[in-house]
């Protein structure tokens, strides 16, 4: 999937497995999440954040 990110962009990313508190949800303009297959649970902080990087690449 591509996206066009807005001109600043913070990225944060939660712990694998839990993931980000509901505090930081709910503090977020924009939340998007990398879908998962079937019997995969998470991915860790880095492929998850290769993956969004990738993502937001020019």
């Amino acid at each position: 999937f591509a996206v066009d990110p807005p001109e600043r962009v913070a990225l944060v990313l939660g712990a694998e497995g839990d993931g980000l508190s509901t505090h930081a949800l709910a503090a977020a303009d924009t939340v998007v999440t990398i879908p998962m297959l079937h019997g995969v649970d998470s991915l860790n902080v880095a492929s998850a954040s290769a993956v969004a990087l990738y993502a937001l690449r020019p």
